[in-house]
């Protein structure tokens, strides 16, 4: 099965998930039902992933502001 191609409708279902699931864990981690102290392994996971997620934010905020620009 071929993969589905990029188009403006699969980037919005991605963003949407991709945020939706960035809320769900946000709200858990809030919630104080999963905490980082009894497991540890998550910080290896989550902080590099923390770390994409700024950079990204950066790159993709520039990219708006240069074609704002223009």
């Amino acid at each position: 099965m071929s993969e589905e191609k990029w188009n403006v409708e699969r980037i919005h279902k991605e963003i949407h998930d991709a945020r939706t699931k960035m809320f769900v864990v946000v709200k858990v981690l809030e919630a104080g039902n999963i905490k980082f102290s009894d497991h540890p392994e998550w910080v290896v996971v989550i902080k590099p992933m923390l770390t994409d997620l700024a950079a990204n934010a950066q790159k993709i905020s520039a990219m708006l502001e240069l074609e704002q620009s223009e």
